[in-house]
């Protein structure tokens, strides 16, 4: 990265893109939020990659994802062809829109695997193709998750109402 940015930015674009990279998504695309959400200007997409050092596709395809979620939206500089990005100010939002559009999915979707995973073993049951044993071990083991899917379903009103 350019010695333009403070350690202050730099530190906070690191942490964003860290925090990115843990729940599953790219690196870079942190990365450039990090870096969108505290700059007072928009900034085109050369300036981004430059900034970040990263490649022009990588920042594209960041920005894209970033677009997608709400977390930034495209701006017109008037006099400039190019485009321009910014961070959404209310963080709120933009924790919304990423609860929204990435974590309620996800959530969703291990629901519906879970319950597969069951009829599975029912039917594996039914058929008689798995031992006594094993049914009871992999039934104990998906009914803790069953659990835990459970708790964390009810907590989502309360997550929601937060956001």
């Amino acid at each position: 990265m350019e010695a333009t940015l403070s350690k202050t930015r730099l530190g906070f674009i690191e942490t964003a893109g860290g925090l990115c990279q843990k729940v599953g998504m790219p690196r870079s695309t942190g990365q450039i939020f990090g870096l969108l959400y505290l700059s007072s200007t928009p900034l085109p997409l050369e300036e981004i990659a430059s900034l970040l050092s990263i490649s022009k596709a990588s920042a594209s395809t960041g920005s894209r994802q970033l677009l997608g979620w709400q977390a930034i939206r495209q701006v017109w500089v008037p006099g400039d062809r190019r485009d321009f990005f910014e961070a959404r100010g209310e963080l709120r939002d933009v924790l919304r829109a990423g609860y929204d559009n990435l974590m309620r999915p996800k959530l969703d979707k291990s629901i519906r695997k879970l319950e597969g995973f069951v009829d599975t073993l029912e039917a594996e049951r039914t058929e008689g193709t798995i031992s006594k044993e094993e049914y009871q071990f992999c039934r104990a083991r998906l009914q803790q998750l069953k659990k835990i899917q459970d708790r964390v379903h009810q907590l989502l009103p309360l997550a929601e109402r937060l956001l």
